[in-house]
């Protein structure tokens, strides 16, 4: 029994001596020993099983990098023989020794790598064993640190063990280690990379939101800036904990919870970024601000933000272009200083590209920007240079032709709603009605719109055509194009209208 328990240990020996070594060279050995001899794997396992443990440890050491990775598999694969597995397991949850523990902890991450693995750790117990780990405070940080990335890997794509971790009190500890020192260290890492895999679990937003993880990763997104990875993480986190709340009030609590840790300059300063990922999740958590109308005038206040975003809508990305879109709308809603700022850094030059995305929400909330951007006069012959007014006529006729309006997953008003009021303020303006006849087509295109709106009846269209009858009163031209493509303008519905608006 003693020879047993001391050949044991050797696993734990090695599981040190292999942290030390780089994983990708490890990996990189196991490759390379299993390319070698594929159709000798029977026999061989038969030659392994005689070698030594003694033997192995001492391979695992090896110079050799083919001798480390085939050393390193021979000793993880008896380490998951279910009685190995079970003391190993057990050495963890009960030994008194921290440096047993330790090194079972270490063992216990390097199985966890191996996908094959995983199921039979869970089911041997591992989660709640490596979880007690995590609420050990005796236990050394390097145990906490590799209790938690073995977590990570286990519970990845899992709803069932996520669920479970949490029921054995996760929260707890991750919440401490999050807020323990400045800069962050590894350990914070791997505890905000578990919470972004509980975060992936919608049924477990309350747990983490009721121990106060909406406020640590607003802290953790300002202490980490500048790391690669972790605010993106933490970005993505907050935005998926916020985006399933049903209750407005309740997010517009949780949103100016994170006021105070500056979100907002940090926000900024990520949509400037390189990484397009930082980018994403930032314009999301942004997006959230401007729906629920909270720090709006924060945001505003940003200098450039404007020419941030209007160089987002330059990529070729419809997710990106949907959520800034909707995000400008709601900050421009009711604020033409604001819209100004939007017009001089170029937007409105964006939006012609936007109206024909393939992507009706895109066009939708393009076209609700161009219903703000149209109140002014100065933006309108941009609207038609730019061949922005000129897709606002061919969304309604890609509309009227297929009898299916454009419809985004979520709307303020009605696309045809917006697309109306457009087409009546541009065809209303007689500063612009000279450019808008020598802009090739625009005339006849509308002339069309309004021929298939005579079909089907719509009095939207009919304050299109009385507008249009006004101007054609003092242009020749106009009156020629309405009259070459048989637009009544003296039917009784237009009639009907045009008393409504003179009442």
């Amino acid at each position: 029994m003693s020879n047993l328990h001391g050949d044991r240990l050797i696993y734990f020996t090695a599981g040190v001596s292999l942290v030390l070594m780089m994983y990708s060279v490890v990996r990189h050995a196991t490759e390379l020993f299993a390319s070698e001899a594929p159709e000798t794997r029977n026999i061989l396992g038969m030659v392994e099983d005689q070698i030594s443990i003694d033997a192995l440890a001492k391979l695992a050491r090896s110079d050799s990098i083919v001798l480390q990775g085939s050393s390193v598999r021979i000793l993880l694969s008896r380490a998951m023989r279910e009685s190995n597995l079970r003391y190993i397991l057990d050495t963890v949850a009960n030994s008194e020794n921290e440096e047993d523990r330790w090194k079972g902890v270490t063992t216990l991450q390097l199985l966890t790598r191996n996908e094959s693995n995983r199921t039979t750790l869970v089911d041997a117990g591992a989660l709640e064993i490596l979880v007690n780990v995590l609420k050990d405070s005796e236990n050394r940080e390097k145990s906490h640190r590799y209790a938690a990335v073995s977590i990570c890997e286990l519970i990845s794509g899992s709803e069932p063990r996520r669920k479970l971790v949490v029921k054995h009190g996760i929260l707890g500890p991750l919440s401490r280690f999050l807020v323990k020192v400045e800069p962050a260290n590894e350990l914070q890492y791997w505890s905000l990379m578990v919470v972004h895999q509980l975060a992936a679990s919608v049924v477990l937003h309350p747990d983490l939101i009721n121990v106060g993880l909406i406020r640590t990763l607003a802290e953790m997104s300002r202490l980490s800036f500048g790391n690669a990875n972790m605010p993106k993480i933490c970005l993505q986190s907050l935005v998926r904990l916020v985006v399933t709340m049903d209750d407005d009030s309740e997010v517009r609590f949780h949103l100016a919870e994170l006021l105070p840790y500056d979100i907002v300059p940090l926000i900024a300063t990520y949509i400037r970024s390189d990484d397009f990922e930082l980018v994403y999740w930032a314009v999301g958590l942004m997006h959230e601000f401007a729906i629920k109308g909270v720090a709006l005038e924060e945001f505003k206040a940003v200098r450039g933000l404007c020419r941030s975003m209007n160089v987002l809508l330059a990529a070729d990305d419809s997710h990106i272009a949907r959520i800034i879109l909707r995000t400008l709308k709601y900050m421009m809603l009711d604020d033409a200083i604001f819209q100004l700022q939007a017009l001089e850094a170029g937007i409105g030059l964006r939006l012609a590209k936007c109206l024909a995305a393939k992507d009706d929400d895109v066009k939708y909330w393009a076209l609700s920007v161009v219903h703000e951007f149209v109140l002014h006069p100065q933006y309108r012959p941009q609207l038609i240079e730019s061949g922005a007014f000129a897709q606002v006529i061919n969304v309604g006729l890609t509309a009227a032709s297929s009898r299916t309006p454009l419809k985004a997953t979520e709307e303020i008003a009605p696309a045809s709603a917006y697309m109306w009021d457009i087409l009546v303020m541009m065809w209303s303006s007689k500063e612009d009605l000279n450019q808008l006849l020598k802009s090739r087509g625009l005339a006849e295109a509308t002339c069309v719109l309004l021929q298939m709106e005579q079909l089907s009846g719509d009095l939207e269209g009919s304050r299109l055509a009385i507008a249009m009858a006004e101007m054609a009163k003092t242009s020749e031209t106009l009156d020629r194009r309405l009259t070459r493509y048989g637009v009544n303008l003296n039917r009784p519905e237009v009639a009907a209208v045009a008393g409504i608006f003179q009442q």
